[in-house]
């Protein structure tokens, strides 16, 4: 068996920060944006003194996102949400204003709703910031002496939200980054960093690669909906996107013996489909290179199916492409059944849980100063502890790192500035430190959110400049409690560990590998292709956040065990994607009855039984390319086997 280049080992902690902070275009002119915002809400509030300016500032960081249809649609549902949660805050104040009894109770049933909600509609974002404003709106009644007060607060709420809200929007919409021509523009860069990924297999780490192609799988569709003329090249760019994946998956299996001039001329053909593409969507370029280079032939399966898979690639950045009309997988109605939603109300009463811990704790302890203890429990909680403890972790650094910041300008920056004015530039200067981290992507975004959310919580305490430490620490100390709570709660009431989803997202993997095979028509092969390649991201993903549960931080070995896992998954699905694209071409029924056993050995390893290891004098010697990609097929079935 040819062996194939071994996938890059993991970043170091140097490369991760150096990958996640690389500032392009995009990403500075969404942190100027973000910079502006903030400075002009903040000014804006203190010129109208308008409450909680320190929660008017962070809205933005909240709602602004990297192109101008994310933004609107953000700004839109936090709206809604805040419109609906005020209207019912006033409405439960009839019930408990009077009667600090039932405001647990509706404390609990807002948590509930709302985090349940969340994970359950497709208003999820919209009934998760409801239930989190109504929330906090009921624990105002605790610290405003009358009733008349607390509406004319909570209707204050309103206005807090809905002016940066409409800022930042409007802002976006002036000066924003369209989403098409951001999604036009990181394809072409896409392509251009597959064919040099092809061309030299330790250029770029192809797991980040997949994420980047799947992230932009989802700008094309906000592009689809920003423009009507994009939307003529709707089904044309995901038939598009799809192979590009499949040639990702299928390079990441080319022997390390492929020859450096074939590997350019497969470069070659991508980027002259990356000129196609976008001269097809009138964006002028340069041709790069001369043409197609010479690829010799070599009897090397992998090699046979990113050439052709890179040829159907080239008639689809033309247009040439024959488009069929796709058999569509049956339809499977929604399981609602309580087994379904079991995990989903779990989650919620463990969030509601921890906040009515935080609360209880302020409350008993007399401390309404640490109140950030309940916004911390609405916004660290995740499915799995791993998960959880990373934005732990990333939520108590931000919180240090910009409580720091904070002190060390209410001591030596405030006492000196004169006007609103030196105020602004002082939150510019530090929102755009934060923006820079918080558009970076999950593993690190969360702790610039955080230093900029205990930096305006400390500094922006009123009307003048802060001169109390104490309002800085109370909130610091706030944020640890919620962590604890968070944390406790998640840990001991049916903790749902990284490394169990992970093994769940590869079984599913293996189940759908199993499934392609057997697929009759080629244009829903293509979306079970992409569809296998989002689960193995969401793998990678949940892999990395193993490491951030303590028990198997103690135990590297079984983290080592992990990593070889995904390994062999990856390399089964670079082989099977293989035999797929070659199969394509032959439709003998012998090929249709050895896939099938194929195909029953990789459903059998996601249910975790060891299939029969083949033995090597199994069969005749093959004798085409696709019987060679079968039998690397099912050699790598045998090592996966082994290990199970």
């Amino acid at each position: 068996m040819q062996t194939p280049i071994e996938i890059p080992a993991p970043d170091g902690l140097t490369a991760l920060f150096r990958r996640e902070l690389a500032l392009d275009a995009a990403r500075a002119r969404t942190v100027i944006r973000i910079t502006g915002c903030t400075a002009a809400v903040v000014a804006i509030s203190m010129l109208f003194k308008i409450p909680l300016p320190a929660y008017v500032a962070y809205l933005v960081f909240l709602v602004s996102g990297e192109d101008v249809a994310s933004t609107l649609i953000t700004a839109v549902g936090g709206w809604v949400a805040v419109t609906l949660a005020v209207a019912v805050s006033v409405l439960f104040y009839v019930f408990d204003a009077a009667s600090p009894a039932l405001r647990i109770p509706l404390l609990a049933v807002s948590t509930l709703g709302g985090t349940f909600l969340a994970r359950t509609s497709r208003l999820g974002p919209i009934a998760f910031l409801a239930g989190f404003i109504l929330v906090l709106s009921q624990t105002l009644l605790d610290d405003v002496p009358s009733t008349e007060l607390v509406t004319h607060t909570v209707l204050w709420l309103w206005v807090v939200v809905s002016m940066p809200v409409g800022v930042t929007a409007l802002v976006n919409l002036l000066g924003g980054e369209s989403p098409v021509e951001l999604a036009r523009k990181r394809a072409a860069t896409l392509m251009q960093g597959l064919a040099g990924y092809v061309e030299n297999a330790y250029s770029v780490n192809p797991s980040h690669m997949r994420d980047a192609l799947l992230s932009l799988s989802q700008l094309m569709d906000k592009a689809f909906m920003w423009s009507k003329p994009m939307k003529a090249f709707a089904q044309e760019d995901r038939r598009l996107f799809a192979v590009l994946l499949e040639v990702l998956q299928i390079a990441r299996c080319l022997p390390a013996s492929v020859p450096p001039a074939t590997r350019r001329s497969l470069a070659s053909m991508l980027h002259h489909s990356r000129q196609l593409f976008l001269q097809r969507r009138g964006i002028a370029t340069e041709p790069q290179g001369n043409g197609f280079e010479p690829m010799p032939f070599q009897p090397v399966p992998a090699q046979a199916a990113l050439h052709d898979a890179l040829r159907q690639l080239l008639d689809e950045a033309s247009g040439k492409a024959t488009v069929s009309v796709a058999e569509q997988p049956p339809h499977q109605p929604a399981a609602t059944s309580a087994i379904t939603y079991r995990p989903h109300v779990r989650f919620a009463f463990k969030v509601m849980c921890a906040v009515l811990a935080s609360y209880a704790t302020y409350t008993l302890l007399d401390w309404p100063g640490i109140r950030t203890a309940v916004t911390t429990c609405f916004f660290v909680s995740l499915t799995t502890v791993g998960e959880s403890v990373h934005k732990l972790t990333l939520r108590l650094s931000g919180a240090i790192i910009g409580g720091l910041i904070a002190g060390l300008c209410i001591v030596f920056v405030l006492p000196s500035l004169t006007d609103i004015g030196e105020l602004c530039l002082l939150v510019a200067a530090v929102s755009a430190f934060c923006a820079w981290i918080s558009t970076g992507s999950e593993t690190i975004s969360y702790g610039g959110m955080q230093i900029a959310f205990a930096f305006f919580l400390g500094v922006l305490q009123g009307y003048s400049p802060a001169s109390d430490l104490t309002v800085l620490r109370d909130r610091v100390v706030g944020i640890i409690v919620g962590n604890l709570w968070i944390t406790i709660f998640f840990t001991t009431l049916w903790p749902v560990s990284a490394v169990d989803q992970v093994r769940g997202k590869w079984a599913s993997a293996l189940e759908q590998l199993g499934e392609l095979l057997l697929a009759k028509d080629n244009a829903v092969a293509r979306s079970m292709e992409s569809s296998v390649c989002k689960t193995l991201s969401d793998a990678s993903t949940l892999n990395a956040r193993a490491l951030f549960e303590w028990k198997f931080l103690a135990r590297n070995r079984q983290y080592d065990r992990l990593v070889l896992e995904a390994r062999q998954v990856e390399q089964l699905a670079s082989a099977t994607f293989v035999v797929r694209r070659l199969k394509d071409n032959d439709a003998s029924p012998a090929s249709d009855e050895a896939d099938r056993l194929a195909s029953q050995r990789l459903l059998a390893l996601s249910k975790g039984i060891r299939p029969e290891v083949r033995s090597v004098d199994v069969g005749p010697t093959p004798s085409t390319l696709l019987e060679l990609a079968r039998q690397r097929l099912n050699e790598e079935i045998d090592h996966a086997a082994r290990a199970v």
